[in-house]
């Protein structure tokens, strides 16, 4: 269940954040100083303490409910859609976690001068280097190339469009033979929601949104974002746009989806992909005819719910404790130099761990209908 982001919440994990990052700093600038190192252990306990009372405030905070699907009908669609705004709590995150092994190196290292040490703090920088122009995709637009195409033709005056009605959230559990042998059998999961035509007579077929899909460090936001639109906009109507350029995505992208956005009369927008099968009859037959956008009116994503996922986080923040736990020997100076290199790379890794995970279940499963297809070789 989602619960919503409350004022508490938001300030004690943005307190959580501050601390690590003064203790990532501390260790980085002064990464010679003497034990005990009061200027890092410091920082490091409060931000466990901010971390857990962030944890208990989330999960007091009440749980997100459906909007009331009342909004009269919205005979004009909007020119301007609202980008997925981004998660400035999760980059602060993902930086410290891309830097944790190189902050728990420096400071088991200190000024000891073994080769052994010096390669250790070189790798562990160099990995952080690297991680670090890597996640510099989740300061980019969080919308895929696809549909900042269909922004610009909706900014530009018009999209196909037609009106649908938000309706059930499904998870689909798909079955296929590997191809590694006898009896190999993978599953993989699609998220999507049934968008129903508002006019039944001789509608096409139902059209599936298909969350986006993400790179880099974006790889759940296509899913968090419709997981969202999920919670909240069940049984809304709206205008179901695709781009007017839709032929020079499909001809281009290997699955042939085509990007396209629920807009709903609640002043909301459900970013996603449609698959071939589905926009076919509006695109292809003209069911789905061009029309005006009016640039003066503008719609905005969902507000973002909590980022804490039961189940997940938990047992996520006591990976991190424990590896924390192991960094206090050497910050103490009571463990021998190499008795601190070893903990400092058992420390880092775990801190590595417990951060790339924590965003690992990035779909809460409760308001998805379950349904299982198989392979045809399977049936």
């Amino acid at each position: 269940m989602q619960h919503g982001s409350t004022p508490l919440a938001r300030t004690l994990g943005a307190a959580a954040l501050l601390s690590a990052v003064a203790a990532w700093g501390a260790a980085s600038i002064r990464y010679d100083a003497d034990a005990p190192r009061l200027d890092i252990l410091v920082p490091l306990a409060l931000a466990a303490v901010f971390a857990v009372s962030w944890l208990l405030a989330s999960r007091l905070a009440p749980p997100v409910k459906p909007l009331p699907a009342t909004a009269p009908p919205r005979e004009g669609i909007p020119g301007k859609l609202g980008a997925v705004r981004r998660d400035w709590g999760f980059v602060a995150a993902a930086y410290l976690t891309v830097w944790a092994p190189y902050v728990a190196a420096r400071t088991a290292y200190g000024d000891g001068g073994s080769i052994l040490g010096s390669l250790y703090c070189l790798l562990a920088w160099l990995f952080g280097v690297v991680l670090s122009l890597y996640a510099i995709g989740l300061l980019k637009n969080q919308l895929g190339p696809a549909q900042r195409m269909l922004r610009e033709d909706a900014a530009a005056g018009s999209v196909h469009a037609v009106r649908v009605r938000f309706g059930t959230p499904v998870r689909e559990a798909y079955r296929y033979p590997t191809g590694n042998g006898v009896g190999q059998v993978a599953t993989s999961s699609t998220y999507y929601v049934e968008l129903v035509p508002e006019d039944d007579s001789g509608s096409p077929r139902t059209v599936r949104l298909q969350a986006m899909s993400g790179y880099n460090f974006r790889i759940n936001v296509g899913d968090k974002h419709l997981a969202q639109a999920a919670a909240r906009l069940v049984g809304h109507s709206g205008w179901l746009c695709w781009p007017t350029r839709w032929r020079d995505i499909a001809g281009t992208d290997k699955q042939r989806k085509v990007s396209a956005a629920f807009v709903s009369d609640s002043g909301h927008v459900a970013w996603g992909v449609t698959p071939e099968e589905d926009y076919a009859g509006y695109l292809r037959a003209g069911a789905a005819p061009v029309r005006e956008t009016d640039t003066a009116l503008a719609v905005a994503p969902l507000p973002r719910p909590s980022r804490y996922f039961p189940k997940v986080h938990a047992s996520h923040l006591r990976v991190a404790a424990v590896g924390a736990l192991l960094a206090v020997p050497f910050l103490l100076g009571v463990v021998p130099y190499w008795a601190a290199l070893l903990l400092g790379v058992i420390s880092g890794a775990l801190g590595l761990s417990a951060g790339m995970k924590k965003n690992g279940v990035g779909v809460d499963q409760e308001p998805w209908t379950v349904r299982e297809r198989s392979h045809p070789s399977l049936r």
